[in-house]
């Protein structure tokens, strides 16, 4: 069974801002089969931070271009994302890809998995 990882709309800018191959370097943090799921509420903050200006509307118009070559599985989600996040992964054995800071703390309470940036050029389970 390939192992879930749910990426939060944070870490999908980390590919422009940082220069880091999201997808590889989950590929070498996870041993075997991985799949990648997005919950509708963070493509729809992706929609919207594209149509913005600067690095944050650059990175989101990346991210997007990623996602289009990557097909993960979407994830109808509904309410605040940071909420629907922690309440679908409690207990189901997903990880969780995620920058924020705030959200990264209520998943580890919750004993969810969690990859983030550790260094400004790797990722880490933390």
């Amino acid at each position: 069974m390939p192992k879930k990882v749910l990426l939060d709309t944070n870490f999908l800018l980390v590919p422009y801002q940082f220069r880091i191959d999201i997808f590889e370097e989950i590929g070498e943090l996870i041993d075997g089969p991985h799949s990648f799921i997005l919950p509708s509420g963070v493509m729809g903050e992706l929609e919207k931070l594209s149509k913005g200006k600067g690095k944050e509307g650059a990175a989101a118009r990346f991210a997007l271009k990623l996602l289009g070559a990557r097909k993960p599985a979407e994830v109808k989600s509904s309410g605040n994302v940071d909420d629907w996040i922690v309440e679908y992964a409690r207990g189901s054995g997903i990880v969780v890809a995620t920058n924020d800071r705030r959200l990264r703390g209520r998943l580890k309470k919750n004993r969810v998995k969690v990859i983030s940036v550790c260094s400004r050029s790797r990722l880490g389970v933390v």
